[in-house]
């Protein structure tokens, strides 16, 4: 169970963007279809690269934290860390299949996804079970999340709107800038861990706050960022309220610092943003003149 509550880390990405839904729900209610792209792909952009940044850290400092926090007793615990926490880090596109289907006010596909998600993990867990033990339940429950997350895609394309996906700002930037910061913590988890409590308690809280500043920086530097794209996150940094220093901070000054030195800043741009932005203001318009 204490393995299990480290995967609870990811429902931090789910909260950032799940007052989505309402504006999908708006925009293509009002036959905006390019603006409900747009919010698809910012979160496929954000869900991809926070999950990346948890499982980088959690990652490299989860097994030692389990450890040093609970005790030798705990080992299998800490083994099995590993495969949930990349279990939790792949879940970001089944979300936002959700919110899709919401939005799109067909939830009735999210029921039957749902469905055919545990339907398939109790028959391979089953299926598995005697040759896997255990490690059955993981197997089923991977393939399971990733048949839903690539199912749920093109059911969307089809039967809601059609979907977006632009590659690198939410996979390949994430991933380059999640492995590098991966081999970074765990090095310095290996310097100052030493098995107890109190180390383990650092390394952790290194890890999840001070250490954004530093994968921010590498998803700069890996070219996750386009002009449009950060300047948008600079003016929502604005309107954090209480958090504003610590957004500012920790996440736009050093994307800020790694886009500035990136050679692949803006190469990869997300192009629909300029039409999508023009249907927000027509619906602007709309709303203001009713």
């Amino acid at each position: 169970m204490l393995a299990q509550n480290f995967v609870f880390a990811f429902n931090v990405v789910t909260t950032v963007t799940d007052g989505t839904m309402p504006s999908i729900s708006e925009a293509i209610s009002h036959g905006r279809k390019i603006l409900s792209q747009y919010y698809t792909v910012m979160m496929y952009k954000w869900g991809g690269m926070l999950s990346a940044f948890l499982a980088a850290v959690l990652l490299a400092v989860g097994p030692r934290f389990i450890l040093g926090a609970s005790g030798p007793d705990f080992a299998r615990a800490a083994t099995y860390a590993v495969p949930l926490l990349i279990w939790g880090a792949i879940q970001y596109p089944s979300w936002v299949g959700d919110q899709v289907q919401l939005g799109s006010n067909k939830p009735y596909i999210k029921s039957v996804l749902i469905a055919g998600e545990q339907v398939l993990r109790v028959i391979l867990a089953l299926v598995l079970l005697e040759t896997f033990q255990v490690n059955a339940l993981i197997i089923a429950y991977f393939v399971g999340l990733l048949t839903k997350d690539f199912v749920a895609y093109f059911v969307n394309d089809k039967l809601c709107f059609p979907q977006k996906f632009y590659f690198w700002q939410s996979l390949g930037a994430p991933l380059l800038a999640a492995g590098t910061h991966y081999l970074l913590m765990d090095r310095f988890s290996a310097l100052i861990w030493q098995g107890d409590q109190i180390t383990s308690i650092i390394i952790f809280f290194v890890g999840i706050l001070p250490s954004l500043f530093v994968f921010m920086f590498l998803y700069g530097i890996f070219g996750g960022w386009d002009d449009a794209t950060l300047a948008e996150f600079v003016d929502a940094a604005a309107m954090t309220g209480p958090l504003r220093g610590v957004v500012t901070w920790l996440m736009v000054k050093p994307s800020i610092m790694g886009a500035k030195l990136s050679p692949l800043h803006g190469r990869f741009a997300i192009t629909i943003r300029a039409a999508a932005m023009d249907e927000a203001r027509s619906l602007t318009e709309e709303k203001v003149k009713l």
